[in-house]
């Protein structure tokens, strides 16, 4: 990313920060949930979108940083403990990753489905880690010797490292590993015929994607302050599948895009209904509803909400800048050929 752009991004992190301050409860809340959601979204798009590795453990992944992060959170780690929660998802991401070594496609779906599942069990029988299926009550993280409780508090910070994630992983594609990435997302026998050693790669995506969606499962548990298995169950990794395919997959910006759809789609059909006073119809027809709106999406905008905007950027450009006139200088006119072949004079 360009100095300007960085520093552009730094601007922006630090305006939207203090303002999260002047937010009421309920804006503030909307604020950090859709951060969060974009790290999540942003490590998931990492693996999918650049590496190409599809994955449906996404929802135990968060699962693991919660609970990590409200082990050592409620033994007095503080900011430790989101770093602890990344590297924790980062190792269970690996062993998840270790059969795309063998598996391919479809086959390795239906296995990153399978250890979302075995991980949901997990989470409700080991009781001294989780507290079973009662769910962790996990304490304020204290940060410079104060508890964070307040929304506004938790928005600063996510969107604060949401902003550092976004720098992170793109220096990282920068690198010759995440030029890996793409060969491998592309063709693993070329890759191969490059000299890239395809095992060792992939390894460093699931390895990077694990830790970045583990400090969003370490958010989630601090802002919600309880873990339990019903939170990070299938449902919470379809939609961070369907906030990669309305965002866009392979850009940055699609994750933040399609974790503001996915978040605040829901809430809005919700108080259309309270505005309507159809409330008990709309929330009965929400997920319907949301889930129409995604299918509407793959058939008329398959890239997602990235490539539409940057589609009508261009239109807004086109028509923002003026055409070009001809020039009728007397040079051109002096240049350009008269009636019967003969050139006009310059006056």
């Amino acid at each position: 990313m360009p100095a300007r752009r960085r520093l552009a991004l730094l601007a922006v992190v630090v305006l939207a920060a203090a303002g999260s301050f002047a937010l009421g409860r309920f804006g503030a809340y909307l604020v950090h949930s859709v951060a969060i959601a974009a790290i999540a979204a942003m490590g998931l798009n990492l693996l999918t979108g650049f590496a190409g590795q599809i994955s449906f453990a996404s929802g135990a992944l968060i699962g693991i940083g919660a609970y990590t992060a409200g082990n050592l959170g409620n033994a007095g780690w503080g900011l430790g403990a989101i770093l602890a929660a990344g590297v924790a998802a980062a190792v269970a991401s690996v062993v998840i990753g270790l059969p795309a070594l063998r598996l391919r496609g479809l086959y390795y779906a239906i296995a990153t489905l399978a250890a979302q599942f075995v991980l949901e069990y997990l989470f409700k029988i080991v009781e001294p880690l989780t507290k079973g299926i009662s769910g962790m009550n996990i304490a304020p993280l204290v940060l410079l010797g104060r508890p964070v409780a307040s929304d506004q508090a938790w928005a600063a910070i996510s969107i604060a490292i949401l902003a550092l994630t976004w720098l992170g992983l793109a220096r990282l594609m920068r690198t010759n590993v995440g030029r890996a990435f793409l060969v491998v997302r592309e063709n693993e026998l070329v890759a191969k015929g490059m000299g890239i050693d395809v095992v060792r790669v992939k390894l460093w995506a699931f390895l990077a994607s694990g830790f970045v969606i583990g400090v969003s499962g370490a958010l989630v548990g601090f802002t919600t302050r309880l873990a339990s298995p019903e939170g990070f169950g299938l449902s919470l990794s379809i939609d961070q599948v369907a906030m990669l395919i309305v965002g866009g997959q392979g850009v940055w910006a699609g994750s933040l895009l399609g974790a503001g759809f996915v978040v605040l789609i829901p809430e809005a059909i919700q108080r259309l209904g309270e505005a309507l006073h159809v409330a008990n119809l709309l929330s009965a027809m929400r997920e319907m509803s949301f889930g129409l709106l995604i299918v509407l999406f793959l058939l008329f905008e398959p890239r997602g909400l990235a490539a539409l905007l940057r589609r009508l950027a261009r239109g807004v450009s086109r028509i923002a800048l003026p055409h070009p006139v001809p020039d009728s200088s007397p040079v051109v006119a002096a240049r350009t050929p008269a009636p019967g072949g003969t050139r006009e004079k310059a006056l």
